[in-house]
């Protein structure tokens, strides 16, 4: 069995060095813990993905998981799009054409081509207007689908709601409620038959990996990114959190904390480019 996180955040920009470093190591010792083959640094575009890539894989160096160049890129709608890359040149190389909302979404198969990656639709569901499916439409989103190699079919991040509320304090968020239900596990009529199927943890701190994605084929000669390459139907594979995590709502507020700190970058990212 192979493993594989392709959505995770290193969660470093804007920190000072001291924090960067101690939660460094709480990812490298998260992760040594947890003990996933491969996971992608998928930091968001508007947050320096690559030198999140770059603290990441040094921080967990020597350890038994291996760190994946990506991004979460962001359309010009608003739209998360996920890109692996091979290495940190073709990284490097194609965050030039990847610049925050600087891409039509119709085009994110184009600049899949282009720069020599594999893409990924994350969350199609969200509570926000980030997931496509959520922004755009079911209908559109199934549109663009055969257009990635992948489509994140379970996300970790919604278990932090799920896990932490029962029934009737989740049906006070209305229409949200199925936004998250769906964005925790994508239902079969959603999930193009072309298509991977992606796990993606989607952590933000160290820890907070609950789920991953795992595969029984081998690894091939060409590595992981061919093996991603025949776009897999993974299956989700359960990580075991910290114990304090299971009896604190800690995780749950930083997380918060944390998404609205990511809109208010995107806001002023999207202001400097109207001017």
């Amino acid at each position: 069995m192979v493993t594989f996180d392709l959505h995770y955040h290193g969660n470093v920009f804007g920190t000072s060095a001291g924090v960067r470093g101690r939660r460094l190591r709480a990812h490298r010792q998260a992760l040594e813990l947890a003990g996933v083959d491969f996971v992608a640094s998928t930091e968001h575009a508007y947050k320096l993905p690559l030198d999140a890539f770059l603290y990441l894989r040094e921080a967990t160096e020597g350890i038994h998981t291996t760190i994946l160049p990506a991004v979460e890129a962001i359309s010009r709608e608003g739209v998360d799009v996920i890109f692996l890359y091979p290495d940190e040149a073709a990284l490097r190389w194609a965050l030039r054409d990847l610049q925050p909302f600087g891409f039509a979404l119709r085009d994110f198969g184009r600049l899949r081509d282009a720069t020599g990656g594999l893409a990924l639709i994350p969350h199609p569901f969200t509570p926000g207007r980030t997931g496509m499916a959520s922004a755009l439409g079911s209908e559109l989103f199934l549109e663009l689908s055969p257009q990635a190699d992948y489509v994140e079919v379970h996300n970790g991040s919604a278990l932090h709601i799920i896990n932490l509320y029962d029934e009737r304090k989740l049906a006070r968020i209305g229409h949200r409620l199925t936004r998250l239900r769906n964005m925790h596990e994508l239902p079969m009529d959603l999930r193009d038959e072309g298509a991977g199927w992606a796990i993606g943890s989607d952590a933000h701190f160290p820890g907070h990996q609950f789920v991953v994605g795992a595969t029984d084929e081998a690894l091939p000669e060409g590595g992981w990114f061919e093996l991603l390459s025949r776009r897999l139907k993974f299956r989700e594979v359960g990580v075991r959190p910290p114990a304090r995590l299971s009896r604190r709502y800690n995780h749950l507020v930083r997380s918060g904390y944390c998404a609205m700190s990511e809109a208010a970058i995107k806001l002023s990212h999207r202001m400097a480019l109207a001017g």
